[in-house]
């Protein structure tokens, strides 16, 4: 299963995953979440954009090979707090998710 992964990733570039075992309704109320987010004004997102101090939440200025991507992205962590140690000091940095206030059932 790992190499296949591993392949779907370099020869496409993505994946799907089937017979998770996620239940579909589940899958339907993430979705129609994500949907409401999205068609949200920009300044309703804008309130959850990420930036340099905090690296989660709403973003539609990601770059691939210096050209601007057209999409956008709604980064967030399933284990709040996370983090990590800056590597080469003893710098430690911690990863909160912030959510909108709306849709309600967006978290």
């Amino acid at each position: 299963m790992v190499a296949e992964v591993e392949a779907a990733c370099r020869e496409w570039g993505f994946f799907q995953v089937i017979n998770h075992g996620v239940p579909s309704e589940l899958l339907d109320n993430i979705m129609a979440a994500a949907k409401g987010f999205f068609a949200l004004p920009m300044e309703e997102k804008r309130q959850v954009k990420r930036d340099k101090v905090n690296l989660l939440g709403y973003d539609d200025t990601e770059h691939t090979k210096n050209v601007r991507d057209w999409k956008e992205v709604f980064d967030f962590i399933f284990q709040d707090p996370a983090g990590f140690a800056e590597p080469g000091t003893d710098e430690y940095l911690a990863f909160r998710n912030q959510w909108p206030e709306y849709p309600p059932g967006f978290k």
